[in-house]
């Protein structure tokens, strides 16, 4: 199979496993939130918000640099693939151990604060599981057979659906319910470990040179990953802490539909990144460049309006078809959906200006927006989650993306020299129809 073949492939292997398990997301969200309740259920997600913002430290931008230098070392791979997995192992339980001493200290107002921390120590379990199966996918992507990632990825979230499921039937609480996601993890990492051992033959020799390469090249983007993860998940967990867990019930269901459709600009920017990089010689390329920048920014405006529209016009609907017959719990989770959907559109073009940042190598003056963005977010939110609960939180929100958007597009000007235009988007809209996409 030829490379171009091999990379099509794969990018549609990757996007058919991420509709899958989103798929499976969305049934074990619906189950749970049946079963346990807006107050269950803003547990149990306070848990998984946690698993993410600790699960930053288990990669520390350890995975893009990873495939990077494996993909680079043909004759030491096995053994730089070895050191990239014992290295991550490492970061894994440490953030483990984090996750742990917050347990035991983070506020929490909630019915059972015994039974939640304990899922917090249960989840920091999964943490080092996801960090695992997160590793192997390292090995996967460096040699191009994505499919068995898909494998394990489908394989754990059809598992936490099932194992999810029994649990309910057999009336059981959130504590066991946060270990159907443990051992449905255990069963994809024995599968990724196979499928690894099939795919490369890992020698485990200590190469503390590139250890000592691998931290520094991956300290950067480390720290940006850092600092967007956990601006996008700090509400939650200020919203439990000071709110408790009702409200971050009801914020989480609006939350989740909002991660879900973000994953639109993820994919389009992923696939644009190698041609922006292409032409990120301003001094050769500027011309070309502010072409792309421009065309990227009407496509992303096109999907960011219809969604926001979308979402405004059928938040009842969708909210109701996931919380069932809770949905009388769960109502003010239309609202904050709604006010959602004006970050969604912002978050769809701050795609389009941070992508464009990294690609022209500026990663050092992203990273100082970022932190800005996540020090004005904190602030914000304990400002406005005490008076006005999750509708202050998701309103933060918007004038986060609403921020960064500002800062961005004013730094991609002055490197760059462009502010898109905003009524170009219907002759690309056009122009994309009548040549199928292919405008670039």
């Amino acid at each position: 199979m030829k490379l171009s073949q091999k990379v099509a492939l794969n990018t549609a292997i990757q996007i058919f496993s991420k509709a899958t398990t989103v798929i499976f997301g969305l049934l074990t969200m619906i189950l749970l939130i049946d079963y346990l309740g807006k107050e269950g259920y803003g547990d149990y997600m306070y848990v998984i918000t946690l698993v993410v913002m600790f699960g930053v430290f288990a990669d520390w931008g350890t995975g893009v640099i990873g495939v990077r230098e494996a993909s680079r070392a043909k004759e030491k791979q096995g053994q730089v693939l070895a050191n990239i997995f014992m290295f991550r192992l490492v970061l894994a339980f440490m953030a483990a151990v984090f996750m742990v001493l917050a347990a035991l200290f983070l506020p929490l107002r909630t019915a059972n604060p015994v039974v939640l921390r304990q899922a917090i120590m249960l989840g920091a379990l999964i943490l080092v599981l996801f960090a695992t199966k997160a590793s192997f996918g390292i090995v996967f992507q460096t040699k191009l057979v994505m499919q068995n990632l898909a494998v394990a990825d489908i394989a754990s979230s059809a598992l936490v659906f099932l194992i999810s499921w029994l649990f309910v039937q057999q009336g059981l609480g959130l504590l066991l319910l946060v270990g159907a996601v443990v051992l449905a993890n255990i069963f994809a990492v024995v599968i990724a470990w196979f499928l690894a051992q099939k795919t490369v033959r890992f020698v485990f020799r200590l190469d503390r040179l590139f250890i000592k390469r691998l931290i520094r090249e991956s300290l950067p983007m480390g720290a940006i990953l850092l600092m967007y993860t956990v601006d996008n998940k700090i509400d939650t967990v200020m919203l439990g802490s000071i709110k408790g867990s009702g409200p971050v019930g009801i914020y989480a269901v609006a939350y989740r539909i909002y991660d879900v459709l973000i994953l639109g600009a993820a994919y389009l920017m992923n696939a644009l990144l190698p041609v922006l990089s292409q032409y990120s010689n301003i001094n050769k390329w500027g011309s070309k460049l502010r072409q792309i920048y421009q065309k990227t920014f009407d496509i992303l405006f096109l999907m960011g309006l219809g969604l926001l529209l979308t979402v405004w016009l059928f938040a009842p609907l969708v909210v109701q078809i996931i919380t069932q017959r809770r949905f009388g719990e769960f109502s003010d989770s239309v609202l904050v959906l709604r006010i959602l959907s004006l970050a969604l559109f912002l978050a769809y073009l701050n795609h389009l200006t941070g992508f464009t940042i990294i690609a022209l190598g500026r990663q050092r003056p992203y990273f100082f927006i970022a932190l800005a963005a996540l020090i004005f977010n904190v602030f914000a939110n304990l400002i406005v989650i005490p008076k006005f609960s999750f509708y202050g939180a998701a309103t933060v929100t918007v004038l986060t993306e609403g921020l960064v958007l500002l800062i961005t597009t004013a730094f991609i000007f002055r490197l760059i020299k462009i502010i898109p235009s905003l009524v170009q988007f219907p002759k690309t809209a056009i122009q994309l129809i009548k040549e199928r996409g292919k405008i670039f």
